[in-house]
């Protein structure tokens, strides 16, 4: 026997819902498969996880579009932070500093290459240790180092750890938007098994196939399983309209 599949998508889950409304639509209450007090339900429980996926979606969109302007900083951030550090190696190779003032900045063990500055947590925290390295040197009496300056490295730094703040919130506002969205669609799965149970006791006292059939028309899906499909075709039957479900 063929039996019934739960939505998967919340676009089945809209489809499953509003085929039971279009149904209460056209028929009388009293000739409905599931009670008033199930209709005002099915409104209220689609009304809810319309909301619920439209706060979703609106937070996903845009944690999406800010990502681009995040990603921007990302780059500048660290492209200013390698190019400050190159500049202070090559015044170092040509003599112009002492390699002692390496120290200042924590660079003193890196045999002249280059730190990775690869994630949000690197970038950071060079950027600040050049920022502090900087001022340190030239509290003691050291001539500042341009192309990039260290005001530069600052300002793209600073810019770079806001817009690493504000994505930080778009991320946390989507993963609860998500883990809320995925206990709304297992609620709604819950009352759609609930409404799908109560319009298959309600269709009438039918044979199984035509029950089926009306109960298809409220929008409950059935599936054969591969050997039922296999034992139809082979025996020539013609299978059930199936409700499309993707």
């Amino acid at each position: 026997m063929p039996y019934r599949r739960l939505p998967t998508t919340d676009k089945a889950r809209l489809r499953a819902m509003e085929a039971a409304l279009n149904i209460a639509e056209d028929r009388d209450s009293g000739k409905l498969a599931f009670s008033k007090n199930t209709l005002v339900d099915l409104k209220n429980v689609k009304l809810n996880f319309e909301n619920h996926l439209k706060h979703y979606e609106f937070d996903l969109k845009i944690e999406s579009e800010r990502s681009a302007d995040y990603k921007a900083t990302f780059d500048k951030a660290r492209l200013y932070v390698s190019h400050f550090i190159q500049v202070l190696f090559m015044n170092i190779e040509r003599g112009e500093l002492k390699e002692e003032a390496l120290a200042f900045y924590g660079l003193q063990d890196t045999d002249g290459k280059i730190p990775s500055l690869n994630s949000e947590q690197e970038i950071l925290e060079w950027g600040k240790k050049m920022i502090e390295g900087e001022q340190k040197r030239m509290q003691h009496g050291g001539s500042p180092i341009y192309n990039p300056s260290i005001a530069l490295v600052k300002v793209n730094v600073e810019n770079f750890n806001e817009a690493a703040v504000f994505q930080h919130t778009l991320k946390r506002n989507t993963l609860r938007s998500y883990e809320k969205m995925q206990q709304v669609r297992k609620e709604t799965n819950d009352f759609i098994s609930k409404l799908w149970t109560e319009i298959e006791e309600n269709v009438g006292d039918v044979p199984p196939k035509m029950k089926r059939q009306r109960a298809q028309e409220y929008g409950v899906v059935y599936v054969f399983r591969r050997n039922e499909r296999k034992k139809i075709r082979v025996e020539g039957m013609q299978v059930d309209l199936m409700f499309e479900f993707n």
